[in-house]
């Protein structure tokens, strides 16, 4: 009952859950660093995490699953994120190499990404009640276009994922 997932709203309920893990990588392939606002300048943009002690940004990206006609038939809990410098992955001369953003101080840089594991917590759908079969995992970055983009074309990823029986 008093798990960060359960806190954080990750699982629907207590006791056994079954969760559909997956990572997310959000790279920033624009030509200028994502800057996130501070909390104490945009507090409305935050939530504070007692689990993980700092501020996450709220809504960042949203997790669906649907079914293979597209109709959602879980959302995600995935509520905030920490933005930051993960991992370089675009070499250049207009490409820092340095990690510059971390969860004081967030933030994503052109040719860097941030990673979302499939091991952190809350990475994931709580799909207890979820009957076995086929269906789609839909991710999609800056749903509320908090962030102004380029384009909003790249936005939304779909996969396949088969849930097999418990």
């Amino acid at each position: 009952e008093n798990s960060c997932a359960r806190v954080e709203e990750c699982v629907s309920g207590t006791g056994a859950r079954r969760v559909l893990r997956f990572s997310v990588e959000a790279v920033n392939q624009g030509h200028a660093t994502l800057t996130v606002p501070p909390p104490a300048d945009r507090a409305d943009l935050f939530t504070f995490s007692p689990c993980h002690g700092h501020f996450h940004f709220s809504g960042f990206a949203s997790y669906a699953l649907l079914d293979l006609e597209g109709r959602t038939v879980l959302e995600g809990r995935k509520q905030a994120y920490c933005m930051e410098d993960t991992q370089r992955v675009v070499s250049g001369p207009d490409v820092p190499c340095s990690k510059r953003f971390n969860c004081d101080n967030q933030g994503i840089q052109r040719g860097w990404s941030d990673l979302y594991g499939n091991t952190l917590d809350c990475q994931w759908l709580d799909i207890t009640d979820v009957a076995p079969g086929d269906y789609q995992l839909q991710v999609t970055l800056n749903p509320s276009r908090a962030f102004q983009e380029a384009t909003l074309d790249n936005n939304t990823a779909v996969v396949p994922v088969t849930i097999p029986p418990p």
